[in-house]
């Protein structure tokens, strides 16, 4: 669908999965670029809509305004109380402000109220696969949203970052990973193109301490949270933060299975 229509089936009908170019439904979370939270649903007439610039060019909260604004919701107040609790338990964001949404201040304050003191423990988790809970649920679920909102983009449906690799190793393995497109970035480009394009999975030189800290700042970046990460790296040892290591003395055709395994 487009994004007129997961907006819409987001703010109309309250959809919990849809996808977009931009746009995704993550249970009552509306995602911007795979990553942004520009809303989350309270109840079906109470919404909060994060007030500040998001990170792209588009219409996106005016439009969600208008949806909002149709749906007879209004601008009932700005943080209010139990909205920052709500943010920091559902999506680890607790530094934003939000506008709060809702026929008229009590029913909004009424909702926030329910929704901070709901009893979440016996609720099934919202899985991409069946039979898994908790972090590991929401790390396989985090990676079907991104992967299907790539899908309807029309991109490929495996894109491989390689920062800090030479253009040479990265043209090597582009020709032996079959269904996947490699795309090579310097360090400094590196967390901005991976929020502005979601890959797959990333490959990162960790053969020195540069790559080594790149890894853990992409993980720190809210891009970064939920993607593979395979690292070049010498001894075998996994460098915190990924998920395999690759030996940067071994052709490129030798790390086609362990990149596949981390592949959704």
């Amino acid at each position: 669908m487009d994004d007129a229509e997961v907006l819409a089936a987001f703010a109309g009908n309250g959809a919990r999965k849809a996808f977009g170019p931009m746009l995704h439904i993550e249970g009552d979370n509306l995602y911007l670029d795979g990553w942004w939270q520009a809303s989350l649903r309270i109840a079906d007439d109470t919404f909060i809509v994060r007030d500040e610039q998001p990170p792209v060019d588009t219409t996106l909260m005016a439009d969600l305004q208008a949806a909002l604004t149709g749906k007879g919701l209004q601008q009932v107040g700005a943080d209010l109380p139990g909205v920052t609790m709500i943010t920091y338990t559902e999506f680890t964001l607790g530094g934003a402000s939000w506008i709060v949404w809702a026929p008229d201040l009590a029913t909004a304050e009424a909702n926030l109220n329910a929704r901070v003191t709901r009893e979440t423990f016996f609720e099934p988790a919202e899985s991409a696969e069946a039979g898994l809970v908790g972090d590991e649920a929401h790390l396989v679920g985090s990676s079907a949203e991104l992967g299907g909102a790539r899908r309807v983009a029309g991109l490929p449906p495996a894109l491989v970052l390689a920062v800090g690799v030479s253009d040479e190793t990265a043209a090597q393995l582009d020709t032996v990973l079959d269904g996947c497109s490699v795309k090579t970035v310097s360090f400094a480009a590196g967390l901005d193109t991976c929020s502005s394009i979601i890959p797959t999975l990333i490959v990162v030189d960790a053969t020195d301490q540069t790559g080594r800290e790149f890894i853990m700042e992409l993980r720190a970046a809210a891009c970064g949270r939920f993607i593979p990460v395979a690292a070049l790296a010498e001894g075998g040892d996994v460098p915190l933060g990924a998920e395999a290591v690759l030996d940067p003395a071994a052709e490129p055709a030798s790390w086609v299975a362990p990149i596949r395994d981390l592949l959704p």
